[in-house]
């Protein structure tokens, strides 16, 4: 007999993954740097999934579903980004926004050129 998740399985499950991972990297990255550190990864994650899908079809419907909304989905987090933004004072506050948005920015920049830089690159292998 054949068993599968259902979608609903898969995304629970990532998620737990997902959580349990964030937990890890804040506990040995704490506060403010650990969220910037869990969202430049999280942004450089979902591109490689996303451009990975678009430009290669190298991730089923499931591979999405498990990583893309349950392990990424529950790995990154706006509300604790906006949290400790806020509570961190204007300027300091100020700096980790830009900091999150510029280096989300350069994770997904550098998964796309991950997934779709033929592997003879110098730079990456």
């Amino acid at each position: 007999m054949k068993y599968s998740l259902s979608e609903e399985g898969l995304v629970c499950i990532g998620g737990f993954c997902g959580a349990v991972a964030r937990y890890l990297v804040n506990e040995q990255v704490p506060s403010l740097p650990g969220t910037l550190v869990i969202n430049v990864l999280g942004c450089m994650a979902i591109s490689i999934l996303m451009y990975g899908s678009i430009f290669f079809g190298a991730f089923s419907r499931s591979s999405r579903l498990f990583f893309g909304v349950g392990v990424i989905g529950s790995f990154t987090t706006f509300s604790a980004f906006a949290a400790q933004s806020f509570s961190a004072g204007p300027i300091i506050g100020l700096l980790n926004i830009l900091a999150n948005i510029l280096l989300g920015l350069v994770g997904v920049f550098l998964g796309r050129v991950m997934v779709t830089n033929p592997r003879g690159s110098a730079w990456i292998t």
